[in-house]
């Protein structure tokens, strides 16, 4: 069980041991904390988990419990800058090694992948997250897009990678997030927009499977025009393409079986000796109202997954919907303190690192059922993590919800 001060230890002991190490972060590594001072690399880490709203002043002052003693913020500017936010990824990696609980639907993970955009100060203008948006007010706007990959059981966050909004690429972000899962067989769940005949092999050669909503057969511009006919109404179908990267007469005569990868869409797996590769895929479409279909794709059997299992799966991917908006608004991601793109990047890990530590705790509350009561109550997230973030501060020993 993941009880709270277990959690607490962990999180303070992956801190621990990355100060030890803490030269591989740092951006000076020769001379960057090498002196003992009051802002060292640990309690930096811990200051930046457990700020919140307020202002960076207000957070310090209550870090060190009001203290005469408490740094100044251009001191804490200072100090933070040292450290690059890799130190924060590898910390949420740790935790989530050491506190992951395996909860599995018909013996899988089931990982949600979307993305979300957070507005960021446009005040400096750079390459990778400043664009102009145009329309009767043209003018810069700078933001980051987090591509996350989140456990739809554990209610946590199992990986996440920051584009810049003006260089973003949403399926580069879900091949990557593929790519680099290392944990047990997963399906890979994500909404329209993330299909691509080069997303769906990705997770296929991973090892894992796929369900993934595209624009229905109605659409012009669906994916699935060029994996049809299909019929009227529901269906569950088998279908088969040979992909290839010759554009011959025998290619474009038969769109029945050839797909034609041209140079603008990418695809990992072929090139000029290998131009033929065997795509096979699940089609399903089901009605969700009177005149409205879904339509997925997936590589889940049929022997395995009903076409109700897979509408079951397909609406848990709310989930995270529902946790960007906690992550932003309840633990805080919305409110920034950093203009600098490097410090930003701390805070974002820093807010997902929060938000797991939050989730593993509260998701082990229980509240007991009372007599004649019918409903099952659960613990107030958004206010829970007030009481957290004090236990995080050591200003409480135990967490009363």
């Amino acid at each position: 069980m993941n009880s709270y001060k277990h959690l607490k230890n962990v999180l303070f002991h992956n801190i621990k041991t990355l100060s030890q190490v803490c030269s591989i972060f740092c951006v000076n590594p020769d001379a960057d904390f090498t002196r003992n001072r009051k802002l060292d690399f640990e309690t930096i880490m811990k200051i930046i988990l457990c700020m919140g709203a307020s202002s960076i002043k207000d957070e310090l002052l209550k870090f060190n419990d009001f203290s005469i003693d408490t740094p100044s913020a251009s001191a804490f500017v200072q100090a933070r800058s040292k450290i690059k936010p890799e130190a924060f990824k590898a910390l949420f990696d740790g935790f989530n090694k050491k506190t992951f609980k395996k909860k599995l639907f018909h013996g899988y993970r089931l990982l949600a992948i979307d993305g979300s955009e957070l507005p960021i100060d446009n005040t400096i203008f750079d390459d990778e997250t400043t664009e102009l948006r145009h329309g009767t007010l043209a003018k810069p706007y700078s933001a980051y897009h987090l591509n996350a990959s989140y456990d739809l059981l554990e209610r946590t966050y199992d990986d996440i990678i920051i584009q810049g909004e003006a260089k973003k690429d949403e399926n580069d972000a879900f091949c990557q997030l593929v790519d680099r899962y290392d944990g047990q067989k997963a399906i890979f769940i994500a909404d329209r927009g993330y299909e691509s005949y080069n997303g769906f092999e990705h997770v296929v050669h991973s090892g894992h499977k796929y369900i993934i909503r595209v624009k229905d057969i109605e659409s012009t511009t669906s994916i699935t025009k060029s994996l049809g006919p299909f019929p009227d109404g529901e269906f569950d179908v088998d279908v088969f393409r040979m992909l290839t990267l010759k554009q011959t007469k025998m290619t474009k005569a038969c769109p029945e079986i050839y797909k034609i990868i041209t140079k603008s869409m990418r695809f990992d797996f072929m090139d000029k000796e290998n131009p033929w590769y065997e795509f096979n895929c699940r089609v399903v479409r089901f009605k969700i109202s009177d005149d409205k279909y879904e339509t997925i794709i997936t590589n889940l059997s049929r022997e395995d997954f009903s076409m109700e299992e897979i509408r079951e799966i397909y609406n848990m991917r709310w989930g995270e919907e529902t946790s960007f908006r906690e992550l932003k608004y309840a633990i805080g991601l919305n409110a920034l303190h950093a203009k600098k793109r490097k410090l930003i990047q701390q805070e974002i890990y820093a807010r997902m690192i929060m938000y797991n530590f939050c989730q593993r705790i509260v998701q082990e509350i229980k509240i007991p059922k009372k007599d004649r009561n019918k409903y099952t109550y659960r613990v107030n997230f958004t206010k829970s993590i007030h009481i957290i973030r004090e236990f995080l501060r050591k200003k409480v020993e135990r967490i009363h919800l």
